[in-house]
């Protein structure tokens, strides 16, 4: 697409925009189309998010709705979220071989041969079909491949040279009832090659108090199956029973043995017990144990004379242990983390540390820090300040299309210049996660206060050390100048080439090796040259460029995001780089 096609669309794009009532001031189609396009596509979607909202919604029609949310930990309710918005079947053919014919169901016979022609023959109520120059041939109770058979005989013994292919083409429907402890009782239609299963799934499952484990197919007044649904669910077993015929009633009985299990297990929730079964079941039901569980530290709470009561179970008594409704096992967790070092350790990888334990612990445990380890730059990355830190972004940048958009700003080519960049760096960038902290070991081991609490998840990175300041921004060359004892700011500036003419004239950006970061004014630094802070091995010069005082408050928590993760990315780069 070329310029002059970019430009047309840019400039209705712009009619749409300033076309809603939500906004009165005016964007002219230059700065728009001057955007980068993420950020010109997040304006737009932004004024035009109340008509969106507002627009009708299609969704592909289904015969199956959400089943309302229940809010339950039951095993088994997963299989069953979704029910049958309407009692007609969806009847589609099944070429299954072992399927049982009746009454409805449709044949088509195609014959190759002397007798060459294509024919399509229902099951009438007896239970045949009638075909010309041969008569009625009786076919329901047969498996379709058991009827195929008889079909071919008896035209191979009528005609020479004559070959038949049998397929089936359309299913009977069936009426069976649903009743009991069901979610949706009721009549249904169903195909004929419908199972318990079929069923189960059409009318919503068991309700709150029907059973998994006992669901009876009656037939003529005689039960011929009962369904236990953890016989499938749970050990895969690939039965569901029988086919099942009009008249058919399934009857889900009411649950009898409702046990929760929390915890130190596989997978906690509620599950049904039998009367034979007991506690080592029910862990068994969850997946097993896992290996933090606490084995001196198995309770059963039980209601007792009106009290709550709790009773202490032992892994010796798992198999007699008997369990009663709505009881619940909790399995003790041993406290463990899981963590991860990398970098300039002796060993590094994942370990697993106690509740309590710290950057002290995890040290010891990777074998200490190597030769060339800078335990000044290590860092310290959390989920939960990794998942805060996102949010701020995010809501920074939002912030800033907002501002933008009520602003009614109108600049100079070389402030959206700034703006791009700005909002294409904030938009793109990626965020940490890290925590400030201490790594120095004689300090922690003198100070415990010192030593950081380490949680799940949690990652170390100790990097090499370093003998450079980096200098980034809006510098004539960035990347890399050699640490000097006492050296000035300016003067690390100055020998990469020193600042563009787009730097911010107010403000410099320090991150040192330990996480903590600084704004200092540069003018009050140049001016007086001296130097009220100190520079180290591994220090981050960052030099912003200038955006309109308008959006300056948010371009400067904006750098400042940048600059955290340029750390954590420079550290990683030192120790991957063997």
């Amino acid at each position: 697409m070329n310029t002059r096609v970019n430009k047309n669309i840019i400039k209705y794009l712009f009619s749409i925009f300033i076309s809603f009532p939500l906004f009165a001031q005016d964007f002219s189609p230059e700065f728009l189309e001057s955007l980068p396009e993420e950020v010109r596509e997040e304006i737009i979607s932004n004024a035009q998010k109340k008509e969106s909202l507002e627009s009708i919604q299609y969704r592909r029609p289904s015969t199956f709705i959400q089943k309302p949310n229940e809010g339950s930990s039951r095993f088994g309710n997963k299989y069953f979220s979704m029910m049958q918005s309407t009692l007609m079947p969806i009847n589609e053919p099944n070429l299954d071989p072992n399927y049982i014919l009746g009454f409805g169901d449709v044949l088509q016979l195609q014959f190759i041969g002397q007798k060459s022609e294509i024919i399509e023959v229902s099951l009438l109520r007896d239970g045949s079909i009638s075909l010309s120059d041969i008569g009625k041939v009786f076919l329901s109770g047969l498996s379709l491949q058991e009827a195929t058979k008889i079909i071919k005989t008896k035209f191979e013994t009528s005609f020479i040279g004559v070959d038949v292919f049998v397929t089936l083409v359309n299913i009977r429907d069936i009426q069976i009832l649903v009743s009991g402890n069901a979610f949706n009782p009721g009549p249904y239609t169903l195909n004929g090659n419908s199972n318990l299963f079929h069923a189960l799934s059409v009318s919503g499952g068991p309700s709150d108090l029907g059973s998994f484990r006992k669901i009876d197919l009656i037939r003529d007044d005689k039960i011929i199956e009962t369904l236990d649904l953890y016989e499938n669910f749970i050990f895969g077993k690939n039965s569901f029973g029988p086919k099942l015929r009009s008249g058919d009633i399934i009857f889900i009985h009411p649950s009898q043995n409702l046990v929760s299990i929390s915890g130190a297990v596989k997978r906690t929730g509620n599950y049904e017990l039998l009367d034979n079964e007991r506690l080592g079941t029910l862990i068994n039901f969850a997946n097993g144990i896992k290996r933090n569980a606490d084995l001196n530290s198995i309770n059963i709470q039980r209601i007792e004379d009106g009290k709550v009561i709790q009773i202490k179970a032992s892994p010796e008594n798992f198999q007699e242990e008997i369990l009663n409704d709505e009881e619940s096992v909790i399995v003790r967790a041993y406290p463990f983390r899981s963590v991860s070092i990398s970098g300039s350790v002796e060993k590094p990888g994942s370990y697993l540390l106690n509740e309590g334990d710290g950057i002290l612990e995890l040290v010891n445990l990777a074998g200490g820090y190597t030769e060339n380890a800078y335990e000044f730059g290590g860092i310290l990355l959390n989920k939960n300040a990794l998942e805060i830190s996102q949010n701020a972004k995010d809501k920074l940048y939002e912030g800033f299309i907002s501002s933008f958009i009520e602003s009614s700003f109108s600049g100079s080519g070389e402030s959206l210049d700034s703006l791009n960049i700005f909002m294409n760096e904030i938009k793109n960038s990626s965020v940490s996660g890290r925590i400030n902290a201490e790594f120095d070991l004689e300090k922690l081991e003198g100070n415990p206060s010192l030593n950081t609490k380490l949680m799940e998840g949690d990652e170390i990175i100790i990097p090499e050390k370093v003998d450079h300041i980096y200098v980034f921004g809006e510098i004539a060359n960035q990347g890399t100048s050699n640490y000097i004892v006492n050296q000035k700011l300016e003067d690390y500036i100055d020998s990469v080439g020193g600042l563009t003419e787009y730097a911010d004239g107010s403000s410099i950006f320090l991150l040192h090796p330990n996480g903590v970061s600084e704004r200092i004014s540069r003018k009050n630094v140049f001016r007086d040259n001296k130097d009220e802070f100190k520079l180290y091995p591994g220090s981050i010069i960052f030099v912003p460029r200038k955006v309109p005082n308008t959006f300056r408050a948010e371009a400067l928590q904006g750098y400042a995001s940048i600059l955290g993760n340029l750390g954590v990315s420079l550290a990683s780069i030192s120790v991957l780089k063997d």
